[in-house]
């Protein structure tokens, strides 16, 4: 079964990814990447010479993941607000040998129209924190808790920079908790971003869905196409072979 291949030294671990093509720094501690990294990755398609952000960009995950896949984009930038875990993802494109292509930004995602100027990105790339402060228990661990709940930033707030940073006709490919599908949808419809492109993240067949993964376009019109569910497991435990596929090869599925 394809699978994250890790080892440690010290509170780092070494994580590997596509067999060994994807080489991966993190705290063994703090917050680390999970399987909607992987599912949001998989899901973005790429047009030769765009410029893409991630917004949230954690330890780069998902530029490490789009420039491994060397479908041609111009620049990727991811930017994090922590500096543990910009100064990862730092690391990380060094470690893969991704620096002309990807670049990385400590930054506030409500600010950032005093690092860019608008509308120069063509893609948006986002996994942003998904709980509201008042829902559950905040995670004791500062980088998770960050990363995790709308602390620094709300869903809202990671719109309306999108907006900002989107080319018209430009696009955003975000994963969500399906739980709190109705509030991206309508958050994203607020900042005129269409929902064009829908798909359902299921654990097995027959369970609720976990995560909605949502294309939207800047400037869009009406109407949206729902893809197929994605299961995650199989009934006997093991990963789909579409799961194997995203965790064994960089290509998009």
């Amino acid at each position: 079964m394809a699978e994250l291949v890790s080892s440690h030294t010290g509170n780092e671990t070494f994580d590997t990814l596509f067999g060994g093509k994807l080489r991966v720094v993190q705290e063994k501690d703090g917050y680390r990447f999970s399987i909607d990294a992987i599912l949001l990755a998989g899901f973005v398609w790429l047009r030769r010479g765009e410029r893409v952000i991630d917004l949230g960009t954690g330890v780069g995950i998902i530029p490490l993941i789009l420039g491994k896949r060397e479908e041609g984009a111009e620049q990727i930038v991811g930017v994090e607000i922590q500096e543990k875990l910009t100064e990862l993802a730092k690391r990380n494109v060094l470690i893969n040998g991704l620096e002309d292509l990807i670049h990385i930004v400590q930054g506030d995602i409500r600010c950032l129209d005093d690092e860019f100027p608008p509308a120069v990105f063509d893609v948006v790339v986002t996994n942003p924190p998904y709980y509201r402060v008042a829902s559950g228990r905040i995670n004791p661990y500062v980088q998770k808790a960050i990363a995790r709940h709308e602390v620094t930033c709300t869903i809202d707030d990671v719109l309306q920079s999108t907006r900002y940073l989107l080319k018209e006709g430009g696009r955003i490919f975000v994963v969500f908790p399906a739980q709190r599908a109705i509030t991206l949808l309508g958050s994203l419809r607020n900042a005129a971003l269409e929902p064009k492109i829908l798909r359902w993240v299921h654990p097995r067949e027959g369970e609720e869905a976990t995560f909605v993964l949502t294309e939207a376009y800047k400037g869009g019109g009406e109407g949206v196409e729902v893809l197929p569910p994605l299961f995650i497991y199989s009934h006997d435990g093991t990963y789909t072979p579409e799961l194997q596929r995203l965790y064994s090869d960089a290509t998009r599925n």
